[in-house]
């Protein structure tokens, strides 16, 4: 079967660059997340997998948006952004879309990338194929 995954990051239109929190991040702005999320999801499709890109907001808001996504069919890899576990202001968040995947998804595999930029090679360290046995 082919192999599901969730990107789950957010909204690049919600964040302030400018706050100490994201401006720690080289080169981060509204464009350049924009554009690594969207090449992501693009390369990961092109190679095969099927992928979900949820784009969430800050607090209890985005953790309802990712718990009704992750309720709504089964994955195989949930993929949480940096800008979600990386920063310290959104533990919580964090927290709660990982504790909302393991009741949703018992058998996923979770995968951190490491940057804003397009990294596919995050699911393939689960997944190497797009086409692998479901969990």
């Amino acid at each position: 079967m082919t192999v599901t995954a969730i990107q789950i990051g957010l909204d690049p239109d919600l964040i302030d660059y400018t706050s100490p929190e994201f401006s720690r991040f080289a080169n981060l702005s509204k464009e350049t997340l924009r554009a690594a999320n969207d090449q992501n999801v693009a390369q990961l499709r092109d190679a095969g997998y099927l992928v979900d890109n949820c784009l969430i907001g800050f607090g209890e808001a985005g953790a309802a948006k990712a718990r009704e996504w992750l309720s709504a069919r089964d994955y195989d890899a949930v993929l949480i952004g940096a800008g979600v576990r990386l920063v310290a202001s959104n533990t919580l968040l964090f927290e709660a879309i990982v504790n909302a995947a393991h009741t949703s998804q018992p058998g996923c595999r979770f995968v951190f990338n490491r940057e804003a930029k397009a990294t596919p090679d995050d699911i393939r360290r689960w997944y190497p194929e797009p086409e692998a046995p479901r969990r």
